[in-house]
């Protein structure tokens, strides 16, 4: 780094050898949730004797004969088919882990590290991020390098990483500490395997190691006046020309070789924003295009396609038919879903007002947003129809159901309309405002059916069609 740090950290370990900070740290490794490690214990059983094992764990301690563990290494399904390793440490070492980020962590926060670093930090995140990104593309920084770094956790060395921490860190038995945390190895179908390379993802500790390690990246990018966002190890560069992006990417090269990393080229590109699309978090932001009523030029952002599949992927898995339940137990396994979903997709709109308070008059345009939603509704109201048939459930007897459980039908059993959710975060549309809005375009809808039908030479209102209204309004739930 290029900016040295004006004082380093001494007495950290002493920091952490109190038992009220120690339970401190478990619960916040409760509060995250997730298995346990190697020797079996899990957060229920260590937080039913609580204040025996956090006082074995504190003389352990202060004894210094506290050993991290090797990681329980499981393996998670990636949205694109592939497998992400994941390094489970026991309870123990994550509490203190846990104790230590949590003396570490609020430093680096104020002498370390960048403003545009965003990821796994207090205070920062996604709209962070999208707000630096909006901001960039509103400033005419429109020539992007959208860059991953290969296999970034699993190839960070250890070597390397703990020269960085030296830096900064003076206090030995805690860089010893993090050392073992390190050389732990993992332990796959009963093998213990070691590597000088890679935090663990699952490690409470990892994400800091991560932030700690790519700020050389981040204050190289400052001293040459690039232009960033970096994600922990997802990163966008920013230019006003192809040459001088070109001449970022370059520099970023160079580095991450100084650091022992490559980039991944299947996942890095240079966009030029007038006629390219990119991703980035879970959005795809579409290039500058004129809009249509009056030629200014606007760019549009959506959720990414593959957010849209798996939101219907997990409404699907929800709603399997083969499970008989009430209505009111289905629209309870959907809602947390739609909930999580459109909290997320409204970022994009806090990003925005966000900018504007601070004088970026915005020109990104979110509508197409809504199509989406709306399409994603019209999916799950589907999917809850075919559920409520007990009897044979399948998709002739759910068209039949769709003139008695309509848009209205589903509010009143308090199913969340995603397009309603979007729009009431962003600007306070009401579900009376949204149930109008959807009888209007029923109204339009039915109108421009039956005047097509009158252009074919046809009946709209045929017998065949009034009977099934009839019959779906006769039907038992």
């Amino acid at each position: 780094m290029n900016q040295e740090w004006k004082f380093k950290l001494h007495s950290v370990y002493g920091q952490i050898l109190f038992d009220r900070k120690l339970t401190q740290s478990f619960e916040q490794v409760k509060a995250n949730k997730g298995a346990g490690g190697i020797d079996g214990e899990t957060i229920e059983s260590f937080d039913a004797k609580l204040e025996d094992n956090i006082m074995a764990l504190l003389n352990k301690l202060k004894a210094k004969s506290y050993q991290a563990q090797p990681v329980r290494r499981v393996y998670i399904p990636k949205k694109n088919g592939k497998k992400r390793p994941l390094g489970i440490p026991t309870i123990e070492d994550r509490i203190v882990q846990q104790s230590v980020v949590n003396v570490l962590q609020p430093k680096f926060e104020d002498s370390l590290f960048h403003n545009w670093s965003v990821g796994y930090r207090p205070n920062r995140g996604v709209e962070r991020a999208l707000q630096l990104i909006l901001w960039n593309i509103e400033q005419g920084y429109n020539y992007i390098y959208d860059c991953d770094i290969k296999g970034f956790f699993d190839n960070i060395p250890h070597k390397k990483l703990i020269g960085i921490l030296k830096k900064y860190i003076s206090d030995r038995t805690v860089l010893g500490l993090i050392e073992q945390w390190l050389k732990a190895g993992f332990m796959e179908e009963g093998k213990l395997i070691h590597s000088d390379y890679g935090t663990p993802q699952g490690g409470v500790i990892s994400p800091l190691l991560a932030n700690v390690y790519l700020n050389e990246l981040d204050w190289e990018w400052d001293l040459n006046g690039i232009r960033f966002v970096r994600y922990a190890d997802d990163f966008l560069l920013f230019a006003k020309s192809r040459e001088t992006i070109e001449k970022a990417a370059s520099l970023t090269k160079e580095k991450l070789g100084e650091l022992g990393l490559e980039i991944s080229k299947e996942k890095t590109k240079v966009v030029n924003f007038s006629k390219d699309d990119f991703d980035f978090l879970g959005f795809t932001f579409h290039h500058w295009r004129p809009r249509k009523k009056d030629n200014k030029s606007v760019f549009h952002v959506t959720p990414k396609e593959d957010s849209i599949k798996d939101f219907r992927l997990k409404i699907k898995e929800k709603t399997r038919k083969t499970l008989t339940l009430s209505k009111e137990e289905w629209i309870s396994r959907v809602n947390p879903i739609i909930r999580g979903k459109v909290n997320y997709y409204v970022t994009i709109i806090k990003a925005i007002k966000a900018n504007e308070e601070l004088g970026q008059k915005s020109r990104c345009i979110t509508r197409w947003m809504r199509s989406k939603l709306k399409a994603i509704d019209g999916y799950i109201r589907k999917r809850l129809r075919v559920a409520f048939i007990h009897k044979h459930p399948n998709q002739k007897k759910e068209q039949k159901m769709r003139y008695k459980w309509n848009n209205r039908f589903f509010v009143s059993i308090k199913l969340i309309p995603s397009y309603w959710l979007y729009l009431n975060k962003a600007y306070g549309y009401s579900l009376d405002e949204y149930l109008v809005e959807l009888k209007i375009l029923g109204k339009r809808k039915q109108q421009n059916a039956i005047k097509r039908a009158k252009e074919n030479g046809e009946e709209y209102f045929t017998p065949h069609r009034i009977q099934k209204m009839q019959n779906a309004w006769n039907a038992s739930s």
